[in-house]
Order: structure tokens, then sequence, then C-alpha cells
């Protein structure tokens, strides 16, 4: 009997060591997997936001335009296009003087708020240009689309669309 002594042998000791760690590698790696194929199932489902452009264009379509009213859209993003890439094209030069001359040691305030008054006046040519083809297109519409228009305006849920319409109406 002395076999059965409460001494366990060394070799039945160890049995179970090496199967925890199988085991927690295989929970490990079962984690991984759903945390991995999560992600990707995320990344694959989400929609990427469309171009302000293109919000624009959704808009015009959910107006049920008619041929006169479509041509003054087409109008209205034409000048958004256009003066919009102008006024940026305009003002990085600026900006980017701006930045250079706030990074020296001792920066020219005078040049930094003229650079800084023709970014602004840019901006607010742009602005009004926007605007009046705004109003331009706005005026051809029927009461029932310019108080669609309004609502979409108002309810705008993301920033982009939001800010594309404070262009246009400050």
């Amino acid at each position: 009997m002395s076999g059965m002594s409460g001494v366990v042998e060394p070799s039945q000791r160890t049995g179970w060591r090496p199967r925890l760690v199988w085991i927690a590698l295989a929970l490990s790696l079962t984690l991984n997997v759903f945390f991995v194929g999560g992600l990707m199932w995320m990344k694959l489902s989400a929609r990427a936001p469309l171009p302000p452009i293109e919000r624009m264009h959704r808009l015009g379509e959910s107006l049920n335009l008619n041929d006169d009213q479509r041509l003054a859209f087409d109008q209205f993003l034409r000048v958004i296009r256009l003066r919009g890439r102008y006024a940026r094209e305009t003002n990085q030069p600026l900006i980017d003087r701006i930045w250079a001359e706030v990074a020296k040691p001792n920066p020219d305030d005078d040049l930094v708020g003229k650079l800084g008054a023709e970014v602004t006046t840019n901006r607010l040519a742009f602005q009004k240009e926007a605007a009046t083809a705004f109003f331009d297109f706005a005026k051809t519409l029927s009461p029932e689309q310019r108080a669609k228009l309004a609502a979409m305006a108002r309810s705008a849920s993301d920033e982009p669309t939001r800010r594309l319409f404070q262009v246009v109406v400050p």
C-alpha cells in the first residue's frame, strides 16, 4: 500500500498545468478572433459620410425640382464649388504666411492683422456670392418646397451640412 500514500508523483501533479495553458490560449484566441471580427464588421458596415456637394445633390433630389428649378440649383452648386475652391486657393497662401509670421521670434502684428483681414474679406466675398446664388435658387421653389428646404436646413444632423447651410444663411 505504499503506492496509495498521500504523496503525488511529479508526473501526476503537472498533468493539469499544460491543459490549463492550452485552455487559456484557446480562450484568448477565441476572444481575439471575435474582437477583430467585430472591428472588421463595424468598419465594413459603417458608411463613409458623403461629401458636402453630394449631400446637396441629394437635397435637390428630395425637393423634386422641375427643369427650371434644377437649372437654378445647378447654378447654385457651381457657385459653391467654383467660388469655394477659389476662396480656399486664395486664402491658403495667406494662411501659410500668417503661420510663418507667427512662428518667428518677433512676429509682425500688423502683417498678421493685414493678412487675416484679407482672409476674412475673401471668405465674406464667397459667402455673399453663395448666399446670392442660394436665394436665386430658393426664389424658384414653390412655398411647399421652400418650407421643406428650410426644415432640412434647420434640422441638418451632421456638421458639414450645417456649415454648408451657414455659408449661405449665416
